[in-house]
């Protein structure tokens, strides 16, 4: 049997027991009795931890939309120092073409020349057909096509009606009326319409002033009254 070494001794704990032990009524009672107020503690809590955290969550979306904004401003920036260095350039391209052109003798303009008038007429001969083509210049407006000398016709028919209208309207206008005491023909009198009339008795006048006064006396007492 091999030599091993002795077990070694366990050390013993030292407990100490406490002295007394007492029974909290009132620690029992709260737990018992507090069962909704921890959990609407609860709910609080999560509630605003919640809102914390979208809190954080807004702060960092803005700062992230921030820094986006700033870089697409420096590339629209650079865009337009760009196109304006470009543009620079063109310019003093076309300056400097002007510039050179004026130098070369150039026509005088005298304006747009009027078309020359294409009435003309063609004629076509098949094997067996014969047909008469006329081409003739025509003016476009609002009524539709006309020939040239059309035109100028309806121009003037519409002058004269609109001068011989003026002309009637002063006419009209250049006649006085004469107003006399004669009643017009073709009309009738207004009639007169008839008033009616109604006599009353004595019997009737001495009611309505008993009643006018006693209204009056009633009146009278009111005011006093008050």
């Amino acid at each position: 049997m091999r030599n091993s070494a002795p077990p070694s001794k366990k050390r013993k704990i030292a407990v100490t027991a406490p002295e007394k032990i007492e029974f909290d009524f009132s620690a029992r009672e709260e737990y018992l009795t507090g069962f909704h107020k921890r959990k609407l503690a609860r709910i609080k809590h999560a509630q605003e931890e919640n809102a914390k955290r979208e809190k954080e969550e807004k702060l960092r979306f803005r700062r992230e939309l921030r820094e986006q904004r700033k870089v697409d401003l420096e590339k629209h920036v650079e865009e337009v120092n760009r196109l304006v260095k470009q543009a620079n350039g063109d310019l003093d391209d076309i300056i400097a073409g002007e510039t050179s052109g004026d130098d070369d003798d150039e026509e005088e303009f005298t304006g747009f020349q009027e078309p020359e008038p294409i009435n003309q007429e063609d004629e076509y001969v098949d094997e067996d057909k014969y047909t008469t083509v006329t081409i003739e210049s025509v003016g476009i407006s609002k009524a539709g096509f006309s020939r040239p000398g059309e035109e100028d016709e309806e121009a003037a028919a519409k002058r004269k009606a609109e001068e011989e209208r003026k002309k009637a309207e002063e006419e009209a206008a250049s006649k006085k009326k004469v107003w006399t005491k004669a009643w017009p023909k073709n009309s009738e009198r207004p009639k007169k319409k008839k008033k009616k009339f109604r006599y009353e008795t004595k019997t009737e006048r001495k009611a309505e002033r008993m009643k006018q006064g006693l209204k009056k006396r009633k009146q009278k007492e009111a005011r006093t009254a008050k």
